[in-house]
């Protein structure tokens, strides 16, 4: 059988990760008592393995660990799923996950989909029926969405030749093609109306930028930066430097961060942007910008390795196995201020970079209540924590919960119910401003709030706004949502 040597791993550093020692096949037998077949056999090894001793909350769950039963559990994911930390009925941690397929899983969190290339929200029209709206938020550039000429504010409320309801909604993201009805919101009567109009779309397997928009703005004799993201991707690091380095030559101070749509992805990139951001003195002295809080277990071993859990700002990101070799030494914008948008949809590594700033600058929220997601996760292959990893199952893999982050004062302002704005702003991205727009609400409070004068300008009255009263559906999460994923580093 396979015996695991997952608790005799060999550090290199703690900047993202550790690094395993997998297991060696020196039996090539199974339990007499075993009653599943070999994938999902070797799926709850696996799974209950590195539970048992990288999972933050490991202790909490300890019974349910020596309940599981790899011999004949016959449902491993779903048991990931039951005895993943809750108090209760309330689930503490929401995340965890076990997979059997990581590699579309990878592709996924770093952005390469099967999609329309849109971001919606659906809102059921009342409570006595079924009928819904999807209103777009934003399309990913050269996606199939933007090619049919797809915009913030656009609204759906037809699919293939029936209504959009809550029977069918879902297939505006999960289906390879279709047909939607196009309405408009009839400002003067505060109904939807349509405008007669159908959009035919393929899905297509592509990468969705996460760079939606960067401006600058001149007013009061100083310059605000703008720039809306919506996930912490790899691919996306060199684009965003060269952002930091026209903010810096633009003589950019303040910074509007648009982060509502941004539910999270990967520490390195979070990584980048907190040294484009912060302050150029802790960034040169290399201050502290987080730290994490792990289980009991990788504490003491950390300790005994003399390896530093704490992240520190730095200049160089060198990491070429994810793609990622870039220097931000002529990046650092020189800011003084940010103006974080948020919203239910920010989430993780967006959480913990206004929470890790929080302590060197002043950073002020407007929106609404983040997620509260403010755990830090490995997305961890059995084909990465295995020396010979039974073939059955290399396509599986976890996203486990190893940490707490905090901030340089100890702190983690989202946790537990996410972070909360200064200035409550809805989203209404019914209304017909882009993101970029100096009258789109959220963004027009931060620029009011930096110094912008609008005497004098005609926008439109949020009273008067229909989406307030709808009630919105659950949205339906990408897998980047909630994450914040640091590397294991292996042997």
């Amino acid at each position: 059988m396979y015996k695991t040597i997952l608790g005799k791993m060999f550090l290199l550093f703690m900047v993202e990760g550790i690094l395993f020692a997998g297991c060696s096949n020196d039996e090539g037998t199974f339990p007499a008592g075993k009653k599943v077949n070999d994938e999902i056999y070797y799926a709850n090894m696996f799974g209950k393995e590195v539970m048992e001793q990288f999972y933050y909350w490991n202790g909490e769950i300890e019974s349910d660990l020596q309940t599981w039963n790899i011999e004949t559990n016959e449902d491993p994911i779903g048991t990931v799923d039951r005895i993943k930390y809750h108090e209760g009925d309330k689930y503490i941690d929401k995340w965890t996950m076990l997979t059997d397929d990581m590699e579309s899983f990878n592709a996924n969190v770093g952005g390469v989909s099967t999609t329309f290339g849109w971001n919606l929200t659906i809102y059921l029209l009342n409570q006595e029926s079924t009928q819904c709206i999807g209103v777009v938020n934003f399309v990913h550039r050269d996606t199939p969405a933007a090619r049919a000429g797809l915009k913030r504010g656009d609204i759906i409320i037809g699919l293939n030749g029936t209504d959009l309801t809550t029977g069918n909604y879902l297939d505006l993201y999960h289906v390879p093609s279709l047909t939607v009805s196009l309405g408009r919101l009839d400002m003067e009567n505060n109904i939807i109306v349509s405008q007669g109009k159908e959009v035919e779309l393929t899905a297509v397997t592509t990468y969705e930028d996460p760079v939606l928009c960067d401006s600058v703005y001149e007013f009061g004799g100083k310059k605000v930066g703008y720039l809306a993201y919506s996930a912490f991707d790899l691919r996306s690091v060199d684009k965003l430097v060269e952002i930091g380095r026209h903010f810096k030559a633009e003589g950019v101070s303040e910074l509007v961060l648009d982060l509502r749509y941004n539910g999270g992805g990967y520490v390195i990139t979070e990584n980048v942007l907190a040294s484009m951001f912060a302050p150029q003195q802790a960034v040169s002295n290399q201050e502290i910008f987080e730290r994490d809080d792990y289980n009991d277990y990788l504490t003491e071993l950390y300790c005994k390795q003399g390896v530093s859990t704490d992240t520190r700002f730095t200049t160089e990101f060198n990491y070429p196995s994810n793609g990622v070799n870039v220097s931000t030494k002529d990046a650092n914008i020189g800011l003084t201020k940010i103006y974080g948008l948020i919203s239910r949809g920010s989430a993780s590594a967006s959480e913990a970079l206004l929470g890790g700033l929080m302590p060197y600058m002043d950073v002020q929220l407007i929106g609404t209540s983040s997620s509260g997601k403010y755990c830090t996760g490995w997305m961890l292959g059995a084909e990465d924590a295995y020396e010979n990893c039974p073939n059955e199952i290399r396509n599986w893999g976890i996203y486990l919960m190893v940490s707490i982050y905090k901030n340089a004062v100890g702190e983690t302002p989202c946790m537990p119910d996410g972070l909360q704005p200064d200035v409550e702003v809805e989203d209404e991205p019914i209304l017909p401003y882009a993101l970029g727009d100096v009258n789109e609400p959220l963004l027009r409070e931060a620029l009011k709030q930096a110094g912008r004068p609008y005497d004098g300008e005609v926008v439109v009255p949020s009273t008067r706004i229909p989406s307030l009263r709808f009630r919105q559906m659950p949205p339906v999460l990408k897998p980047n949502f909630g994450k914040r994923i640091q590397f294991p580093l292996f042997k």
